[in-house]
């Protein structure tokens, strides 16, 4: 079994829970491993700290998760729905992609070192639950397919560009008006591109 790598420096130790009894959870595992990164980043989570976090063994945790990645993919499974949770399908397709992009760039962003795993598996199948919504939404307000592929690679590639660009907690505030009003820019652009039998929809 391959050993945990050093953590960062400046990652706090994880306080080791008692040993606890029961079933491990996978809900529990994801939630442990979110506070983890939360508070020390992606570098920072090892499955020793992991499994000091949740109070069992290190044996335990590999039964549940085989590897680092693997834990990781549940972690983003659990992000994505949350940014799943606050689509709203029945707006007009420029007010959802807004708030869906605003809400990623939220919840992804309070995870430092995340982006750059997501970047790297950008072709994972799990990414598919945020692209189909959001093509449908497209091709409904007039977009072919091809060119609803083409406004999704450029919306999700500025977010993408934005959240590798991590802001220290004092600046946080300021990415974050940042990042909106460039995404308004980018929208009116995707505004003018739209057919002009359905422009109206814009």
């Amino acid at each position: 079994m391959d050993r945990d790598p050093p953590g960062p420096r400046g990652a706090r130790t994880v306080e080791p829970r008692p040993p606890r009894q029961g079933v491990l959870r996978e809900a529990e595992i994801v939630a442990s491993a979110l506070a983890i990164i939360e508070r020390d980043g992606v570098e920072g989570l090892t499955m020793r700290r992991l499994s000091q976090s949740l109070g069992v063994s290190l044996g335990a945790t590999y039964k549940h998760v085989a590897t680092k990645d693997d834990l990781l993919r549940l972690v983003t499974a659990e992000l994505y729905r949350r940014v799943l949770a606050a689509d709203t399908p029945d707006a007009d397709w420029r007010p959802r992609l807004r708030a869906f992009l605003l809400r990623m760039h939220e919840v992804v962003g309070s995870c430092r070192g995340l982006a750059a795993h997501l970047a790297a598996h950008a072709d994972d199948p799990i990414t598919a639950r945020l692209y189909y919504p959001l093509h449908a939404a497209l091709t409904q307000a007039g977009f072919t397919p091809d060119g609803a592929d083409r406004v999704l690679r450029t919306l999700f590639f500025y977010t993408s560009g934005a959240l590798l660009t991590p802001a220290s907690d004092p600046a946080r505030e300021r990415a974050a008006a940042d990042f909106a009003a460039g995404l308004d820019l980018v929208l009116d652009g995707v505004a003018r591109a739209l057919p002009a039998k359905r422009e109206t929809s814009a």
